[in-house]
């Protein structure tokens, strides 16, 4: 009994540290936009937004880390791609906006504003974070046995309140009426949490190593996790299948389950959006926050985990309050540079021999950066209008590296 209760610790872990505010928000809206068409839209949605993660967290189980998997291209390559990985999710992106997007819909519930008061928010939110944050290892226990069954259980509140409900299915958007399975694989591919599950992938090991379950427990937590998110990530579009009765032509999921949130309790409803995406927001930066704290203290051991994650706390605090705008506006591009070569990396260590076919890695890795390279250049591709110029180039590289690695003999 207690080994199943460790591991559904893990799994419930596993999802917090997914779930944060833009995963709140993409299910509800998607299913306001796909109207009618919202079966297989969500479907395609299900297959990026959660296959990816979960794939990429079996990836680092597979490998060892992130940077172990990456070194299949180069040694140089995958130190580089680490750590760009690790400072654009972490304190130059995420982190940052956990605590900008969570005080944004207090304000927002609370109808507010206050500088000083936003200050104040940021610094008690990080501090708690980092204090968390600073034992990786026991991240099953807060994570998992606590915040995120209390965020599912507010999350069902709100599924609950609604679902009584009769579907309002309204007119589809036209992309989802013309291609909605594609355009719900293209959503839940902006999610980028294929990257995160790479940053999240040693946290993950590291918890279920303390907790007494084999490394390969790692794989079952990841799809325990990912179950979850397909749980919840069906709850909050079935409260955007309703989202005409509490708005119209709502402009982002946030004001859907801000008006579902108000439609259940004027007062109460602004309490439970408000917990809902502090909780969230907090499980994902404590996440990245240990994660964060766990390489760079590996990379560079003169700091030790916990000063590296005072330091990337106070780096996010005061980006969030002074300059979080510019930082995106430039870490958004790195993302998408980076993101598509991050997926290929993740699906090659699936083939067979992966860690033998050296060039197929190469060839594809290498491809798919060029193909990013000119896409941020805004050089025309195929595909690249539904967001996949790198996919042919990926093809392309993939079979030219296959057939280097058969001559080559290995």
């Amino acid at each position: 009994m207690a080994q199943r209760n460790r591991l559904a610790e893990l799994s419930f872990m596993t999802f917090a540290m997914f779930f944060g505010a833009g995963n709140l928000i993409f299910p509800a809206f998607l299913a306001d936009q796909a109207g009618e068409h919202i079966i297989p839209a969500f479907i395609g949605f299900a297959v990026t937004a959660i296959g990816c993660p979960v794939l990429a967290l079996i990836a680092i189980e597979k490998s060892g880390s992130v940077e172990r998997l990456a070194s299949r291209v180069h040694p140089l390559f995958s130190r580089i791609f680490t750590i760009v990985i690790y400072l654009a999710i972490g304190p130059c992106l995420a982190i940052p906006r956990t605590a900008s997007t969570s005080y944004a819909m207090i304000e927002e519930a609370f109808s507010f504003q206050s500088t000083i008061v936003c200050i104040l928010y940021s610094v008690l939110f990080f501090a708690a974070s980092s204090l968390i944050a600073m034992h990786p290892e026991k991240l099953r226990k807060s994570l998992g046995r606590v915040l995120s069954p209390l965020l599912i259980l507010l999350i069902a509140v709100l599924f609950i309140g609604t679902v009584t409900i009769k579907p309002s299915y309204g007119t589809a958007a036209e992309a989802y009426a013309d291609t909605p399975f594609a355009t719900g694989f293209r959503e839940g591919y902006q999610t980028m949490d294929a990257i995160a599950g790479l940053v999240f992938g040693s946290v993950l090991m590291l918890n279920v190593k303390a907790s007494g379950k084999s490394p390969k427990d790692s794989v079952k937590a990841a799809l325990g996790g990912g179950i979850l998110l397909l749980l919840i990530y069906t709850a909050l579009a079935s409260v955007g299948c309703r989202a005409e009765t509490f708005i119209a032509n709502p402009p982002t999921g946030a004001e859907i389950l801000s008006a579902a949130s108000g439609y259940i309790s004027p007062s109460l409803g602004r309490i439970l959006i408000a917990s809902i995406f502090i909780i969230a927001c907090f499980n994902t930066c404590v996440s990245l926050l240990s994660s964060c704290g766990e390489y760079f203290s590996s990379l560079c051991p003169k700091l030790d985990r916990k000063r590296w994650i005072i330091l990337f706390a106070v780096i996010s605090g005061i980006i969030a309050n002074a300059g979080l705008e510019r930082i995106i506006a430039l870490s958004s591009p790195v993302l998408e540079f980076i993101y598509p070569a991050a997926i290929c990396i993740i699906l090659l260590s699936f083939i067979p021999g992966s860690e033998r076919r050296l060039w197929t890695m190469r060839a594809c890795v290498i491809a798919v950066l060029l193909s990013s390279l000119l896409s941020l250049l805004s050089v025309p591709m195929p595909l690249q209008n539904a967001g996949f110029g790198w996919l042919l180039p990926a093809a392309a590289g993939t079979v030219i590296g296959l057939i280097a690695d058969r001559v080559g003999g290995i």
